[in-house]
């Protein structure tokens, strides 16, 4: 075949397409819009930080402590407890915590209200040395 015939035979296919397909149309729904929030840094040997962050609209909050790190960038398993509160003065009153090691899935759930919220991240057992870490937050 020629390269017009085939040119042609294409354009003849796209004419016999017509518009007559239906345009999908989202179906429509009452959930709150998620954010999700990383927060990381340096936490010290026996040492806390923690983050505030916002819920605009009543939901569910997930945390995870996703990463924790060498200097050199060598990843450690420890554990760290990891908390969600509302900020009080220069620190986080924790209201619900878990020990958790660094793992891609939520670790702590909590049902919250609009308003105020902290995330608090803490090495309680020691770490051999500063580490730097990485904690995803999910909110409405």
């Amino acid at each position: 075949m020629t390269r017009p015939a085939l040119l042609l035979l294409c354009a003849l296919a796209c004419f016999g397409c017509g518009d007559d397909l239906e345009t999908p149309t989202s179906a429509s729904t009452t959930e709150s819009t998620l954010t999700t929030r990383l927060f990381s840094g340096v936490i010290p040997v026996k040492g806390a930080r923690f983050y505030s962050y916002t819920v605009t609209t009543p939901g569910t909050v997930t945390a995870m402590f996703a990463s924790l790190t060498t200097g050199t960038g060598a990843i450690a398993r420890s554990a760290l407890e990891l908390g969600i509160g509302i900020p009080a003065g220069t620190g986080c009153a924790v209201r619900q915590m878990v020990n958790a090691a660094p793992a891609l899935v939520p670790q702590l759930t909590q049902e919250a209200a609009a308003g105020t919220y902290c995330v608090n991240v803490a090495d309680t057992e020691g770490l051999p040395a500063s580490m730097n870490f990485a904690i995803r937050i999910v909110h409405p």
